[in-house]
């Protein structure tokens, strides 16, 4: 089973738009739980639980396309990017940016708001600004300039469907207008003038989501275990979005 592409771009930076945009495309072929969030297998759960958990995502694809992933928490870990090179040396390798200060704001938004925490200690999705640049690196150096492609989500708001031919010929397949790409997913705003911040509807079960979270990661064996085989990761999201 092969892979072609994979995302491993920073946490709210369009991620999940992008993920319905090439869902869409008739050539392109990706698991329908990434239309609810990312994989994120790399490094840790693979290390804990192996390649082949990692495969049941991919059982649904049509392998007769494109096929590929969008996570945003690998690219955290500076040994995620020779772990890939080792175990799909022939991937591509998508990196989804926006303006640094954008994304701050944007992962706090959610962190302080919706899952009530003042920490990655529910996300690694890092609080303070970074220079991307030193993250990104890794990558080109792994895979090459011709196998990474870097999508700058403030280029995308001037042209879209420009910015998506071009990543669409990078994966090898046709120009395409997909349904979703004037749509907003995932913002931390509910309003569309971004002037009122998403906020948790039951901030009791959060808190208690928070908790049992942190208690079952200290057993990674049993916590993956649970997330994939029991479906657990899918069954929380349902739930999440709803909270």
């Amino acid at each position: 089973m092969r892979i072609d592409f994979i995302g491993v771009g920073f946490g709210r930076s369009g991620s999940k738009w992008l993920a319905n945009c090439l869902y869409e495309h008739p050539e392109i072929s990706i698991p329908k739980f990434n239309l609810h969030t990312e994989i994120n297998y790399f490094p840790e759960e693979y290390e804990v639980m192996g390649l082949k958990n990692y495969m049941k995502k991919f059982l649904n694809c049509n392998f007769e396309k494109k096929v590929g992933e969008l996570s945003t928490l690998i690219i955290w870990d500076k040994k995620s990017a020779k772990l890939l090179k080792m175990l799909f040396p022939n991937v591509k390798i998508i990196i989804y940016r926006r303006d640094e200060k954008e994304r701050v704001r944007s992962t706090r938004n959610v962190a302080y708001n919706y899952d009530l925490v003042n920490d990655a200690s529910i996300s690694k999705n890092l609080l303070h600004e970074i220079n991307q640049e030193k993250y990104i690196e890794p990558w080109i150096k792994e895979f090459g300039k011709n196998n990474v492609f870097v999508y700058d989500f403030e280029k995308s708001d001037k042209d879209k469907q420009k910015e998506l031919n071009k990543l669409f010929r990078f994966l090898g397949v046709s120009e395409f207008t997909p349904p979703s790409i004037g749509i907003r997913k995932n913002s931390d705003y509910v309003d569309k003038e971004r002037k009122q911040v998403r906020t948790v509807r039951y901030p009791i079960i959060r808190k208690i989501i928070n908790k049992i979270k942190i208690k079952l990661k200290s057993n990674k064996k049993l916590y993956y275990t649970l997330k994939r085989n029991f479906h657990f990761d899918y069954l929380f999201q349902l739930v999440n979005h709803n909270l």
